[in-house]
Order: C-alpha cells, then sequence, then structure tokens
C-alpha cells in the first residue's frame, strides 16, 4: 500500500505511524514526492524515525509507464497524491489517502475505489487486529478533530457495529 502525506501526517499526530506500518496484510510504502511534503520537522522526524524502524519502505517512480502517467497526473494533482495514483496503478496496489474530489474521482477512474484506504479504514483495521482498542481510537480521533480532521460518526464503535467503511476486512 502507498502512502499519501495526508495519512502519514495524521498517525503522525496520533503518535500511531508505527502502528500504521505494523498492520497485518499490509506493506507500506512511502513515494519520494510524500516524503517532501511532510515539511513539520517533527513530524518528519517521526516519519524519518519510522522508516529507520522498518515500518515504511521508501519508493521510488523509476518505471517510464509510472514516469509517464506521473506527469499525466501531476497536471490535475499535488506531487505525493500523483505519485501515490501512478504507483498504485502501475503496481496494482492499494493507496492510502483522505484526499477527496479530483484525487477521488481520479481513483475511482483509474484503480477502482475498492483499492482506496483513508485514515478512518485504517483504524479500523488497528482496532479489529488488535493494535488498540475502540478507546484508543476514539481518542486518536478527537486528536484529529482539533486538528481540523473531521470523522461523520460519533465512535470507532459505530463502524464495528455495522457502520459502513469505504471497505471491510478482517485480520
Amino acid at each position: 500500500m502507498v502512502l499519501d502525506a495526508n495519512v502519514l501526517i495524521n498517525f503522525a499526530h496520533v503518535d500511531g505511524l508505527v502502528i500504521l506500518g505494523g498492520l497485518p496484510g499490509y506493506r507500506c510504502a512511502v513515494p519520494e514526492e510524500v516524503l517532501l511534503e511532510v515539511t513539520d520537522p517533527s513530524q518528519a522526524a517521526r516519519l524519518d524515525a519510522a522508516i529507520g524502524a522498518g515500518a515504511f519502505d521508501r519508493v521510488r517512480i523509476t518505471d517510464l509507464g509510472e514516469m509517464a502517467d506521473y506527469a499525466g497526473l501531476r497536471r490535475m494533482l499535488g506531487a505525493g497524491e500523483a505519485a501515490c495514483l501512478a504507483i498504485a496503478r502501475s503496481r496494482g496496489w492499494l493507496v492510502a489517502s483522505d484526499e477527496r474530489r479530483a484525487f477521488r474521482r481520479l481513483v475511482r477512474e483509474r484503480i477502482g475505489e475498492d483499492r482506496l484506504r483513508t485514515t478512518p479504514d485504517l483504524i479500523v483495521d488497528a482496532i479489529r487486529c488488535g493494535s488498540i482498542t475502540v478507546e484508543e481510537a476514539d481518542r486518536w480521533k478527537a486528536v484529529l478533530e482539533a486538528r481540523r480532521f473531521r470523522m461523520p460518526f460519533a465512535s470507532f464503535a459505530d463502524l464495528l457495529d455495522g457502520g459502513a467503511l469505504s471497505y471491510r476486512r478482517d485480520c
């Protein structure tokens, strides 16, 4: 799964990067373009530490097809989002991003929305896999909402009790 900056920053805010990188069933990768978008020194330090601990792989666009796709996407998206979508499309990977509008439309068109994961999706995975509790997830929700990342539900318990996410996954 290729990770966009907004998901990484959200997990950095709650000190959950190692949890994200350790979710069963995923191998997480961060494109060079995304690394450049994480400009806050404390967030960048946390991300560097997580990469150093082996939670994430760094990836580069080297394939000519990926480069061409990236160049075309770059006309419509930021560098990190374009890199994530080009890599996900070329390599058959999932993409983790909280971007909306143009990015979501392009994900639907190019790889299918079933290959998109969001911060709430990944937090639910962490709950289901026993990495965090619902109570911890709700504390994370409060931290993220204080930083203007709104989630349209009262508690992660609502999602686990039949609520709808963009997909379902069991560990």
